[in-house]
């Protein structure tokens, strides 16, 4: 399937608190395991309105989702709409912490890297290789739920969608039904490992929702660190 094909709705964000209800034991305690690498970004922008009356008039605007750790010293890897033309980047660390961030990379896909300073190293997440998950794996997400807190939802890939001129795959289809504010969440198997990062659902059909695959942010992080180093 080319990505082309896809009619995709972008999942802008919501604010809610980082802390999980999951809906079975064995979630939850792989959540627990690995929630220090999730962080919430946050962004806020404004723009200036000639009214009819010949005043001015000022909005604001704010955009929230989850953002995941890459690198202890504070790359982070969140979908591109999240912050897009946003003077300010904001980061909420599981412990509380809120720290200022930078953009650094922006892919032709819909993942960027930002950069923080935080006051000591951070729990990065362990990659997936998503070029052996098969179509009918089981997977789980972080979804923003109605009652003010983060559930574990879990189901399975449905699809592999392929990159146009290669044989990698870059994103997958999943059965899950996804809202306003899960885009940049983690995407994992059943270890925990990081298996891609929810990006959009699909705009004519519930439970169905879309992921970046790891092994295409993974790479692009290896080259931008060889272009960074000291």
């Amino acid at each position: 399937m080319s990505i082309l094909r896809l009619i995709i709705f972008i999942l802008i964000c919501s604010s809610l608190p980082l802390k999980a209800e999951a809906q079975d034991e064995t979630a939850m305690q792989l959540l627990q395991r690995v929630q220090n690498s999730f962080v919430e970004v946050r962004t806020t922008a404004t723009k200036t309105f000639n009214e009819a009356n010949g005043h001015t008039k000022v909005a604001t605007y704010h955009a929230e989702g989850f953002g995941i750790i890459i690198d202890s010293h504070g790359l982070i890897v969140t979908n591109t709409h999240i912050i897009a033309n946003s003077p300010q980047i904001f980061v909420g660390l599981s412990d509380g912490t809120i720290l200022e961030a930078k953009l650094v990379y922006s892919s032709d896909a819909d993942f960027s890297f930002i950069k923080i300073d935080p006051p000591q190293p951070l729990e990065v997440i362990t990659w997936a290789d998503s070029s052996q998950a098969k179509q009918g794996a089981q997977v789980i997400v972080l979804n923003k739920a109605n009652d003010g807190q983060d559930h574990v939802l879990g189901g399975e890939i449905t699809d592999l969608i392929y990159g146009m001129d290669s044989d990698n795959v870059e994103m997958f289809e999943l059965n899950i039904d996804l809202v306003h504010g899960d885009s940049g969440g983690p995407l994992l198997d059943d270890q925990g490992h990081l298996l891609g990062m929810i990006t959009a659902k699909k705009l004519s059909e519930d439970n169905k929702s879309y992921a970046i695959a790891s092994n295409k942010i993974q790479r692009e992080y290896e080259l931008y660190e060889q272009n960074h180093q000291e």
